[in-house]
C-alpha cells in the first residue's frame, strides 16, 4: 500500500456529528474515541455527536474533538495498510502529526490538545481573524501592506489563494474594510496566532516543556518555519512558536513532495485547498468510512514495493 503524506485540520473544521460514522465502521476509531475520553475525563462522543455548535466550537472543546476525529481517521486507514512518509497539521493539527510521526503518544497530544484550547480561550483581548482570498487587484503583497497600516498579524498563509489575518476587533474591523469584499471574517473567539497569545506563550512552553517528544521516524511539518524536519529539537520550538507565528502551510505543502495526500477527519476544505493548489500531488479526504474505503481503493494499485512489514504498518500509528 502506499506511503502517502498525513494532513490534520485546524480548528474551524469541526462540526456536530463528525467521527460517529467511523467508529461505527472501524474498531479502531472508536478505540481513539475510548482513550481521548478517558485521558480528558469527558464523553468525547457526546461532545462530537449531540452537543450544539457553539459547544462544539469552544477552542477548548474544538482542539481535543478535532484531534481524536483526526487519528481516529488515521487509525482507520490504517486497517488497509495505508503509511506515512510525512505528516503535517494545521495548527491543532500539528499535533495529530507528531502522533503519526511517533513523537507523542496519543493521551499526551490529546492533553495537550485539551490544555492548548484552555490557553488560548484564555487569553486576554477582543480579537477576531478574516481569511482574504488573493486576485491579481489584490495580491498579497498589498494585502500584507494593508496589514501593516492596520497593526495585524498575518496568522496563516494557506495557498496561493488564500491568508488569513489576526488581531485586536477594531483593527481587524479596519484592516477588512480595506481589503473589501474578498474578506471573510472567521467565526472565532480570539486572535489565534497573532501577537495577541502572547500572555499565554509562557505556560504553552512550561506544558510542551513537561511532555516527552521521541525523535520523528518520518519528516513533520514545522509549521512555523514552513518546512519538513526530524530533529526533535527544532520539533519541540516549533509547537511552542506555532501559538503566536503564522501558520506557514503553503510553504509546507510546496516541501511535501508529489506523495498522495490524505486529509484525515473532518477537512474537506483543506482537501479542497491542496488540490487546487497542488494538482501533482493527489489529495483525498478521510473523514467517513465510505471516503475511508475510496481512498484504500484509490492508493491500493500505487503499492509501494519497499512496504512489506506489518509491525513497521502498526509502529506508524503511534
Amino acid at each position: 500500500m502506499t506511503a502517502v503524506c498525513a494532513l490534520f485540520p485546524g480548528q474551524g473544521s469541526q462540526s456536530v456529528g463528525m467521527g460517529r460514522d467511523l467508529c461505527a465502521s472501524f474498531a479502531e476509531a472508536a478505540a481513539v474515541f475510548d482513550e481521548a475520553g478517558d485521558v480528558l475525563g469527558l464523553d468525547v462522543r457526546e461532545l462530537c455527536w449531540r452537543s450544539s455548535p457553539a459547544v462544539l466550537a469552544a477552542t477548548e472543546n474544538a482542539q481535543p474533538a478535532l484531534l481524536t476525529c483526526s487519528v481516529a481517521a488515521w487509525r482507520a486507514l490504517g486497517t488497509g495498510g495505508v503509511t506515512a512518509a510525512s505528516a503535517a497539521g494545521h495548527s491543532v493539527g500539528a499535533l495529530g502529526a507528531l502522533v503519526v510521526a511517533g513523537c507523542l503518544g496519543f493521551g499526551d497530544a490529546v492533553a495537550l490538545s485539551r490544555l492548548r484550547g484552555e490557553l488560548m480561550a484564555a487569553a486576554p483581548g477582543e480579537g477576531a481573524m478574516c481569511a482574504v482570498l488573493l486576485s491579481p487587484s489584490m495580491p498579497r503583497e498589498r494585502v500584507a501592506e494593508l496589514a501593516g497600516d492596520c497593526g495585524v498579524d498575518l496568522a496563516a498563509d494557506n495557498s496561493a489563494r488564500q491568508v488569513v489575518y489576526s488581531g485586536d476587533r477594531e483593527r481587524m474591523r479596519d484592516f477588512s474594510s480595506r481589503v473589501g469584499a474578498r474578506a471573510k471574517a472567521l467565526d472565532v473567539s480570539h486572535a489565534f496566532h497573532s501577537r495577541l497569545m502572547k500572555p499565554v506563550e509562557e505556560d504553552w512552553r512550561a506544558a510542551v516543556d513537561r511532555v516527552g517528544i521521541r525523535p520523528p521516524r518520518i519528516p513533520v511539518g514545522l509549521i512555523s518555519r514552513g518546512v519538513f524536519g526530524t530533529d526533535p529539537a527544532a520539533v519541540r520550538a516549533d509547537l511552542v512558536a506555532s501559538l503566536c507565528a503564522p501558520v506557514r502551510w503553503r510553504e509546507v505543502m510546496a516541501a511535501a513532495g508529489t506523495r498522495p495526500r490524505v486529509a484525515l477527519g473532518p477537512a474537506r476544505s483543506l482537501a479542497g485547498m491542496e488540490r487546487g493548489a497542488h494538482t501533482a500531488a493527489p489529495v483525498r479526504a478521510a473523514d467517513t468510512s465510505a471516503a475511508v474505503r475510496a481512498a484504500l481503493a484509490a492508493l491500493r494499485p500505487q503499492a509501494d514495493p519497499h512496504i512489506n512489514d506489518r509491525a513497521d504498518r502498526q509502529g506508524s500509528w503511534a
